[in-house]
């Protein structure tokens, strides 16, 4: 069935909600999410306050947004790779596109994201860790995985290995290659996973 076409009033306020998400996200690059007034988001965007509210109840919901086109972006990227040669290579390739986001964010707002009171990495029931979670499931039930430990666990395992990594590019300001680095890292980390490694 295809799908149904939006009408002008529905466009417009599909992009109304974009201009203010990517208003915030440029001011993020370069102030604090906490500095940043709603009053300067609307203004950038060329919106009115009031347009804010009828899409965002606070600015914390530009996080939740964040992390709604993150997984929306890991989709889109993702499903369009089929040809792996082995889990270890569609397992890198998985956090080599989580690394690609990443660094697409911008240094200064991935910085704001990894604090104590950002809660959103621990959220149940997003799309990014239910995709590795079933990929994980396939690969133990055909026997390429260690079964041993549970697809949740290993999910939560090797995610918290690659935000480690993004973590340490924002320590060191990010004087190197994310993307390389995460290769490398979780190519090691996966084979500790790997039933027969390549």
């Amino acid at each position: 069935m295809a799908p149904k076409k939006l009408n002008l009033r529905q466009m417009q306020s599909i992009q109304t909600k974009k201009d203010i998400y990517n208003s915030a996200m440029r001011l993020m690059k370069t102030n604090d999410l906490e500095d940043i007034k709603i009053r300067d988001i609307c203004e950038h965007a060329g919106v009115s306050i009031g347009s804010f509210y009828n899409y965002f109840k606070t600015k914390s919901d530009i996080l939740v947004e964040m992390y709604d086109q993150a997984d929306s972006y890991f989709w889109e990227k993702f499903n369009t790779i089929r040809d792996y040669q082995n889990v270890k290579e569609e397992l890198v390739c998985y956090f080599e596109i989580y690394a690609e986001y990443n660094k697409s964010l911008g240094l200064e707002t991935i910085k704001q994201l990894y604090t104590t009171n950002n809660k959103l990495f621990i959220a149940k029931g997003r799309y990014m860790q239910a995709s590795l979670q079933a990929i994980i499931q396939k690969r133990q039930d055909s026997e390429e995985l260690d079964n041993t430990i549970s697809p949740e666990d290993t999910t939560e395992f090797l995610f918290i290995a690659a935000r480690g990594v993004i973590y340490d590019w924002c320590l060191h300001d990010g004087d190197y290659n994310l993307v390389l680095k995460m290769r490398q890292y979780m190519t090691r980390m996966i084979e500790t996973f790997v039933r027969n490694p390549i």
